[in-house]
């Protein structure tokens, strides 16, 4: 036998092997991780019944392991769409972390939930923009006026990333007279189209991205065949953990290959891949 031949034997048994190899049990953490997204997605609008079923879960955290800041960043979507937004601040500032080497779940919601609270605090320096403009009739120059009000009615110096806002006056093409009665106010790190908080509506949950599992491929590294649905189209492809692929990253696999929990690229939504449909 060849060395190619060889090779070419061991690879298959390797293949033969993962796609054959027993499954293991699910875990009462993946179990109780499921029943929630699945109330979630029987109703994305029934806010009051996804963050009862989360509350159910949340408030052990052996409950749902890993997936327990999955969990908290959905529960304060859901608070924050039912306009309890002190309640979703809360939740959103329980998942973040500051653990550089935390697991792939906890690392990705801290960003999601950053993302989002950047948005509820840009909302907070506009709200001080609209009212220095009620006083002096133009908006400031740069932000420091608002930046040094009393510390109970300054907004926010920066975003939740600790980057400063980016704040400039946008001038008039045609009435060049006319001063400081416009700005542009974002945060860098969702961009100007992402960061006001009504850029993301509440009438549906993460837009049209979704993605399905075709098969494992490897064990060690984890690499997993995903059919995925962007705005891009369908694609065909392989991820390892917490690789990125047609705009959807890929986080944990389950025990016995129900599901694998992945994050949209922006790191705004979860999105969920079931095994695909045999066709």
């Amino acid at each position: 036998m060849s060395d190619f031949q060889s090779k070419y034997h061991v690879a298959v048994l390797a293949s033969l092997l993962i796609a054959n190899s027993p499954l293991l049990a699910a875990t009462p953490q993946e179990d109780a991780f499921l029943k929630v997204w699945a109330v979630h997605t029987r109703g994305v609008q029934d806010h009051k019944a996804v963050i009862a079923a989360c509350q159910g879960v949340m408030d052990k955290s052996s409950t749902l392991g890993e997936f327990l800041p999955a969990v908290k960043t959905l529960a304060a979507w859901h608070l924050l769409a039912e306009g309890k937004q002190a309640d979703a601040v809360r939740i959103f500032e329980s998942a973040l972390t500051a653990d550089k080497s935390a697991k792939p779940i906890a690392r990705f919601a801290d960003v999601m939930a950053r993302r989002w609270l950047t948005r509820i605090d840009h909302e907070k320096v506009e709200k001080a923009l609209k009212a220095y403009y009620a006083d002096n009739v133009a908006y400031p120059s740069s932000l420091t006026p608002l930046l040094n009000l009393p510390k109970d009615q300054a907004p926010p110096k920066a975003d939740r990333f600790d980057d400063p806002w980016i704040y400039k006056i946008e001038a008039f093409s045609k009435l060049a007279k006319v001063q400081n009665q416009r700005y542009t106010l974002y945060s860098k790190n969702t961009g100007s189209k992402l960061t006001k908080l009504k850029a993301l509506p509440f009438d549906s949950y993460g837009g049209k991205k979704s993605a399905s599992i075709i098969a494992r491929k490897t064990a060690n590294p984890l690499s997993v065949e995903f059919e995925t649905v962007t705005e891009t189209g369908t694609q065909r492809g392989v991820a390892t953990e917490s690789g990125l692929m047609n705009g959807i990253r890929f986080l944990r696999l389950d025990s016995d290959n129900r599901f694998a929990l992945m994050i949209d690229s922006e790191c705004d939504f979860w999105v969920v891949a079931p095994p695909a449909r045999s066709r």
